[in-house]
């Protein structure tokens, strides 16, 4: 039996969860626009998956945390569609162009047939757009990353041979969210005095970049057990690495040795970026690093909390016991049923 817990996090990368008030009133959007039918275990699936909302941007206020709820909404739903089994390759590859063109265009791609996810992805992306005001650049970076991140989904469903860690990360750089994540951290901070120019500070980028890599390593131990349920294990190193190098137990160790790598890698750059600033925009420097750091602890945090991950079969005991205190889901639905 292993633990998530062998995962080690810099104190000031976990913070406690924001209120939570933000997923109820998005969860009444998402009936609204139909996406959901509203009963307790479409509730249980949305409040399980959308507490990262509030355990990635912990210190955010309540009108930020419902932006980031409807972007990571949109996220997540595209996402579950996406690695359906339900779904064959067409499907897939058309819807992504229909959330491309809304998010790029601000247009339906076919206005003869426009599916809710669509009418909710244009209703976000409205609701974005109105959040930044002037600051267009903003708006437009996080437009940018949120495509790579959509447009990564299909080919990596389909990269089943994968069988170098390193290339699975030059995959996972994108995939993993990570860019669009910290970049809806940005678009949450319209006045910042930090230019977008900064994403193209090769020691930003690198930080950016090994914040995925982190991330990555992380996701494919919580999402395991998940995803050999689902017969989406075959991209996951902790799967196809053991025919390289042996067993469960050495590939775990080389990801958890991987990790550690990592995350001091990410420490060392923040202090470099931090000291290399000007002042006028340290303060504002510093949110963001913080705020990627927090995303990456908030994710760790997410997933010993939510049921998104558990399995009976999982080699993890985090994710094998049944606790109620994990997500007390009665008191969520009551609460959202006499409110």
């Amino acid at each position: 039996m292993y633990s998530i817990y062998d995962f080690k996090f810099p104190s000031d990368w976990i913070e406690p969860a924001a209120d939570d008030k933000c997923i109820y009133d998005c969860y009444k959007e998402v009936i609204n626009f139909k996406l959901l039918e509203e009963n307790k275990q479409t509730f249980q699936y949305y409040y399980g998956t959308l507490s990262s909302t509030i355990n990635f941007y912990p210190l955010c206020n309540y009108d930020q945390l419902v932006i980031a709820c409807r972007f990571l909404t949109v996220g997540y739903l595209v996402d579950d569609f996406l690695e359906s089994n339900l779904v064959d390759s067409e499907t897939s590859n058309l819807m992504s162009k229909k959330i491309e063109n809304i998010l790029i265009d601000g247009e339906y791609l076919d206005q003869s047939e426009i599916s809710n996810i669509e009418k909710y992805t244009m209703f976000f992306r409205g609701k974005a757009r109105e959040f930044v005001g002037d600051k267009i650049n903003i708006f437009n970076q996080f437009i940018k990353f949120f495509v790579e991140w959509i447009n990564s989904i299909n080919p990596f469903n389909k990269a089943i041979n994968l069988n170098n860690y390193d290339s699975y990360n030059f995959f996972k750089k994108v995939n993993s969210g990570t860019y669009v994540t910290l970049s809806m951290a940005m678009l949450l901070n319209p006045n910042t005095k930090v230019d977008t120019n900064i994403w193209m500070n090769p020691r930003f980028e690198r930080f950016v970049c090994n914040g995925a890599y982190q991330m990555s390593a992380f996701n494919d131990c919580a999402s395991y057990a998940k995803e050999i349920r689902s017969n989406c294990h075959l991209t996951n190193p902790l799967y196809f690495l053991q025919k390289e190098i042996g067993s469960f137990e050495q590939v775990y160790k080389l990801i958890l040795n991987f990790n550690n790598k990592i995350v001091n890698d990410i420490c060392k750059d923040e202090e470099i970026l931090l000291k290399e600033c000007p002042d006028n925009q340290k303060d504002d420097l510093k949110y963001l690093t913080s705020s990627m750091k927090l995303i990456l602890g908030g994710n760790y945090s997410w997933s010993l909390k939510c049921t998104r991950f558990n399995d009976k079969d999982s080699p993890f005991i985090e994710q094998r016991s049944i606790n109620n205190d994990v997500i007390a889901y009665e008191n969520i639905v009551n609460k959202i049923i006499k409110s």
